[in-house]
């Protein structure tokens, strides 16, 4: 059980655990640029949704659900970032495909991956959720259903007695 979620008992996988301080590993945004996890992190509240390929169905299924569900999202003051290991302009292909209305990073060498300890299936990442608040992560969803994510994510701030009601 973990000290923010502690009704949240499916979270059993490997990996950053609950309370950690998010590392400052470098991903890439959809024109190349380098980024800071932890800088981006450190700023709010993030959901880091990891996928494994874009343009795939159930990837797809899930950035377009994340996207219509993101003003709801935002109403607990929530930043969306989806990241996998496919190319920054692949991601921005794929952001723009869909109309995605938040942003995806490029996890080129699988540097988050490793450190966020998120498994590998053929190469790509598996699907693995994260809410992350002021740079510590507060929970993690190493099942995540494509229709589902943001829904899962409010739930887990509901149970929270942990969480601001602001």
């Amino acid at each position: 059980m973990s000290l923010f979620f502690p009704a949240m008992k499916k979270n059993k996988g490997e990996g950053l655990k609950v309370g950690s301080e998010i590392p400052g590993v470098k991903v890439f945004d959809t024109e190349g640029n380098p980024l800071s996890l932890r800088e981006l992190c450190n700023q709010g509240i993030v959901l880091l949704y990891f996928f494994p390929k874009a343009f795939t169905p159930g990837c797809t299924l899930q950035a377009c659900h994340l996207r219509d569900r993101l003003s709801d999202l935002q109403q607990h003051k929530i930043k969306v970032y989806g990241i996998s290991k496919d190319k920054p302009c692949i991601q921005k292909k794929f952001s723009q495909s869909y109309r995605l209305n938040f942003c995806l990073l490029s996890d080129l060498h699988g540097e988050a991956c490793k450190t966020f300890g998120v498994p590998l299936f053929l190469g790509m990442p598996k699907r693995v959720s994260f809410l992350i608040k002021e740079g510590k992560l507060l929970w993690r969803d190493f099942h995540p259903h494509v229709e589902r994510t943001a829904d899962d994510v409010l739930e887990a701030i509901a149970a929270s007695m942990y969480w601001p009601k602001d």
